[in-house]
């Protein structure tokens, strides 16, 4: 498929973007509050496609010095109906993910054409196919909006924080048993010295069994302050006690309390989480699709 091809000296086209985006989801950013979509964010976005640097509102930049994700603005389509945004993970052995913008389900068959070719061309070992809509038939992720309000539920006596637990101590065993990323991965940053925030905890029969964290706020494109997500769990064993809830209103009242006013997330489709969130009166921006393609 042929179309328009995005260099450095051209900028992308508000009234081709519009019409084809449903869903508030920048590549290498994520999903953003729908006020800060825009085709600067989509332009800043390429500004830094190759210099892994990353911009000062993206939430990744908490974790490294260089940013791992990066667009292939050479094989960018940019259309009045379309725009098609590859990128190419630097982390492990090489991920290419191919963002479609348009109307309807894209034709998985061109964008396995598009994967093998660009894999063979970029190094990359896999493909996905990445589109967005606001019904979520079949869907992976529900992509979803926090708005704080003027008074946010404070902590309770459940949840403190994990610098205050007498039971600090069963922590490493906590991130151990939810499994090797997320907690696991902060613990490690823990240990190395690394301050990320405060993470919260709950504790039940003597040992934490929930955390949320860590605990900030940055400044979106807009200069608006949000919170950035957070990694988020319960112990299988200890679920459907009020644990989750418990943790998520302590963290949004700490946000709002830091001048947080918006808070956008990620959840898989059919999740504790997910169901939490809706109960929650979270609202949902759209949807996320994912297809393994070329692979």
């Amino acid at each position: 498929m042929c179309g328009v091809r995005y260099t450095n000296c051209v900028r992308f086209r508000w009234d081709w973007l519009s019409s084809a985006i449903s869903v508030p989801y920048v590549p290498t950013l994520g999903p953003v509050r729908p006020q800060a979509l825009s085709a600067e964010l989509f332009d800043a976005v390429m500004l830094v496609a190759h210099t892994g640097r990353f911009l000062p509102y993206d939430k990744d930049r908490r974790w490294s010095s260089t940013k791992d994700e990066r667009v292939i603005t050479q094989e960018i389509i940019h259309r009045p109906e379309l725009t098609v945004i590859p990128t190419l993970s630097t982390r492990g052995r090489g991920l290419l993910k191919i963002h479609y913008y348009g109307r309807g389900k894209p034709d998985i068959g061109h964008a396995a054409e598009w994967s093998l070719t660009w894999m063979t061309t970029y190094g990359a070992v896999a493909g996905r196919l990445i589109w967005f809509d606001d019904v979520g038939e079949g869907a992976r992720t529900r992509l979803m909006l926090k708005t704080f309000e003027d008074q946010e539920s404070g902590v309770s006596g459940a949840v403190m924080s994990l610098n205050d637990c007498p039971y600090a101590s069963t922590f490493p065993a906590f991130t151990e048993e939810i499994g090797p990323e997320g907690f696991a991965f902060l613990y490690q940053r823990m240990q190395a010295g690394i301050d990320d925030g405060p993470v919260l905890v709950t504790v039940q029969d003597d040992r934490i069994v929930g955390a949320i964290g860590p605990l900030a706020t940055m400044t979106d494109s807009t200069g608006a302050t949000i919170q950035p997500p957070q990694y988020f769990a319960v112990h299988p064993d200890y679920r459907g006690r009020g644990h989750g809830r418990n943790l998520w209103r302590a963290s949004m009242a700490w946000g709002r309390a830091n001048g947080a006013g918006h808070k956008v997330l990620q959840a898989s489709v059919g999740t504790p989480a997910e169901r939490l969130y809706l109960s929650e009166r979270l609202v949902t921006l759209g949807f996320l699709h994912t297809v393994d393609v070329g692979c």
